[in-house]
Order: C-alpha cells, then structure tokens, then sequence
C-alpha cells in the first residue's frame, strides 16, 4: 500500500495496534503508536494526531479505551471478552474429535481477537490440559458435508436432504496405532439426521438403509464422507424418536431390552441419578428411607447396565422386578465364578 494510502486509513492502524498490544493490564501510549506506524506502516504522525484518532476510536466507533492521563492508554473491553475466549479455546482441546494439529490452528485464530500478550496466556493455559485427541485431521470437513448434507437450504435456495455414503473405521489387534475399515471396506448408506457429542466425541444419527432403523456412527471413524443424489429416508422414524431417551440408552445405559427398574440409592447420589436417568414425567422418584431413595425408569437392561450399577457398590441395589434382580444375581456370579476357577 502506498504511503499517501495509509495515511487514509491511519486511524485504523491505530485501532489495529490497540487490539493487537494493549488489555487492561497493558497501557500503551502516543510515542508507542507514533514508533509503530513510522516502522511498520511507513506512516510519519505527530501525537497531536495520535489524540485526536484515539478520539475519534472512542466517540465514532466506540472503542473503551482508558487514560489519557500520564499519558497511558488502555483498551478495556473488545468483541469477546477474554473469559468467553479461554472457554471457547478449553472447549476446542477438550473435544476428541479435534485433532492436536487442528485444535492449535483453531486456538491460533481465536486468540486474534485478543491482545498478543493474552494470546501467550491463552496458548499457554489450554496447553495444560492432556486429552486423548483423534488423530484424523479432516473431522471438521466431514462435518461440514454432513451438514451440507442435512440442509433443507443451500445458497438461499431449497435443497432436498440427501443421504450419505462412508467407510466405518475400527481397530484390531494385529493393527491399534492404525484404525483399518469395518466390513472389509464395505461402503455405508445412511440418511443423516442430526449431530451429537457426548464425552468428547461427534456422533452421527441416521437412518441406515440395511437394517431400516436409526443408528450412532462416530463421526472420527467415518471414512471417505460423500453426499449422494439420493432423498434422505426414514423422516417417519426420526419424528417419532424422543431424543432424551434414545440418547440416554446409547450413550449410558448401551443395548439391551427395555425393561422398567427400580433402583435403590443412597441419598448422595441423587445427582448422579438425575443427570443419568432426567426429570421426564415417566421417570419417578421417591424416598425410600432416611438414608436412601428409589428411582424407577425405563432402561436397556444388559450387561453394560448392570456393570454401570456395580460401580456404585453396595450404595446402589436393583430391587425391581424381580426378573431383573435375578439376572444381576447371574451377572455377578459370572464375574465372581471367573476369578475363584483359576
């Protein structure tokens, strides 16, 4: 850009050093800016008229920006406020479906909208936390076409949702630093419907063309993501679904036949009861003792179910039905029968 060109936008180089090097912990001044537009915008201003464009910072376009006594200035507020954005970079690292490589690039790009020495801090606090991450780096492109996918609208004009086809990952064990395709490589048909996460992970529920009933697909695991000129099917099904049920049997309570139980809990864990089985007007609650309570609801009754139970100990017991009860009696003989005939 031509010198006579910058001197045009001068205020805003102004406005681009303060977001860039000044927070509330971080004053700057007049010869600061005077130095950075000589140096780096090949501009040449008197202080006079630094003051007038900090003015005009503040009174036309708003910017907070404290002082002007001593000759030191702050930029107080921003666009998002520096404990929105640790969040939103906590969020970003805390996600398994985000990839390290990825989940830096984001970081980057969310600490443009603070000062540089909050972008240290931001880098340097979310770098702390040690999760297990995904190693695929394309997640969020096959997102971006599930989306596409979904979409009742494309360019402001009305698009039919389409059905998607993929490849299913897993690993074995003759492979565990490598996931290798499901099904020997068999491609997937499915009708998406909506994105779910849960502990981390993005999952996919559609509408599966061979077994005609809605299924979780981890989207990490999904392989090859193409959209399809094919109508999305199974609206029926996903209409009748209640997502709160459905996603409370897949992601906490696993397979198996639905069956109504009572459980007995120490009073203690009733929060755990309620993030686990809700408040929906068919799942009931009562006190049992004054040491304990009973809750009763519909789950998947399965293995994966009774272990979930045996991991509070003897602070939670299943004390209806009584089929269910005598099944867990199976269930923990099972176990206890495999480390007593060693």
């Amino acid at each position: 850009m031509a010198k006579s060109e910058n001197q045009k936008v001068k205020t805003l180089f102004v406005a681009k050093y303060f977001l860039e090097n000044s927070d509330e912990n971080h004053p700057i001044t007049a010869g600061d800016i005077v130095d950075y537009l000589r140096e780096e915008c090949g501009i040449e201003a008197e202080r006079r008229a630094i003051y007038r464009d900090i003015a005009a910072l503040r009174d036309v376009y708003g910017m907070d920006i404290a002082g002007g006594q001593g000759g030191k200035y702050r930029l107080l507020s921003r666009q998002f406020e520096f404990e929105d954005l640790r969040l939103l970079a906590e969020c970003v690292h805390a996600a398994k479906f985000i990839s390290a490589s990825k989940a830096k690039e984001l970081v980057q790009t969310i600490s443009e909208f603070c000062s540089i020495y909050q972008a240290e801090e931001l880098q340097r606090e979310v770098f702390l936390c040690d999760r297990v991450k995904t190693t695929r780096n394309n997640i969020l492109l096959t997102v971006g076409i599930i989306h596409a996918a979904m979409a009742t609208k494309q360019d402001g004009k009305p698009h039919t949702p389409q059905k998607i086809t993929f490849k299913y990952l897993k690993y074995t064990l003759q492979n565990k630093s490598e996931q290798v395709e499901r099904r020997k490589g068999a491609t997937y048909k499915v009708s998406p419907y909506k994105l779910l996460i849960n502990e981390g992970n993005y999952y996919l529920l559609a509408f599966d063309d061979k077994s005609q009933a809605m299924r979780t697909y981890r989207v990490d695991r999904m392989k090859e993501v193409k959209a399809i000129d094919e109508p999305r099917e199974g609206a029926r099904t996903f209409a009748d679904l209640d997502m709160e049920s459905y996603t409370r049997r897949v992601f906490s309570m696993f397979g198996g036949k639905e069956k109504r139980v009572s459980i007995r809990f120490i009073n203690p864990l009733l929060d755990t009861a309620i993030e686990r089985f809700g408040t929906s007007p068919d799942v009931f609650y009562r006190q049992d003792d004054e040491k304990h309570y009973v809750v009763t609801a519909d789950v998947e009754v399965s293995d994966q179910f009774f272990a979930w139970v045996c991991g509070f100990g003897n602070r939670a017991k299943i004390i209806n039905p009584s089929d269910i009860v005598e099944k867990m009696q199976h269930f923990l003989h099972g176990i206890s029968d495999m480390y007593t005939n060693l």
